[in-house]
């Protein structure tokens, strides 16, 4: 049986969550951005722009599926800025469904809740493509959705 762990990313894993991102981004999402919103994403996304991400203090988690004797695989992940603000969470295809992008968000909600208990809500600016995960979760629209620098977004929150 595959054992699903989440962790903070660690300094290597830069190139895996770029693929992970890249590959999804394109798979499920590019379709509804301006050519300025893909590239910005995909610069933003790149191994450089995950590691920066991580120097800036953003909270990097990623679950990972371990088999018994194999090489652990990362199989989703989860960016927070400002404390309380989703700016990526992204699960691999093969994995969608399977309980992987819930046990992030629940790191996610334990780990706010503990080093800043006085934040009250958990906001996304959520592609078309994941609203429904969103609202499965119990995320609310905060508006219309829109376009934000060639991004296609939907703005929800989550109470915590």
């Amino acid at each position: 049986m595959d054992e699903l762990i989440c962790r903070d990313m660690a300094d290597g894993d830069e190139r895996a969550v770029s693929r992970l991102i890249q590959e999804s981004f394109h798979r499920f999402i590019a379709r509804d951005y301006k050519p300025e919103g893909i590239d910005a994403f995909l610069e933003h996304t790149s191994p450089e722009g995950i590691a920066l991400r991580a120097r800036k203090g953003q909270l990097l988690i990623v679950a990972e599926k371990r088999k018994p004797g194999g090489e652990p695989v990362i199989v989703g992940m989860i960016a927070v800025r400002g404390g309380n603000h989703i700016s990526l969470f992204f699960v691999d295809e093969e994995h969608h469904g399977r309980g992987v992008g819930r046990t992030l968000l629940n790191e996610v909600r334990r780990r706010i809740k503990k080093r800043l208990p006085d934040v009250k809500s958990l906001t996304v600016n959520s592609s078309p493509h994941a609203v429904g995960f969103y609202e499965r979760m119990g995320f609310r629209p905060l508006g219309p959705e829109r376009y934000t620098m060639g991004m296609l977004v939907n703005p929800m929150m989550l109470d915590l």
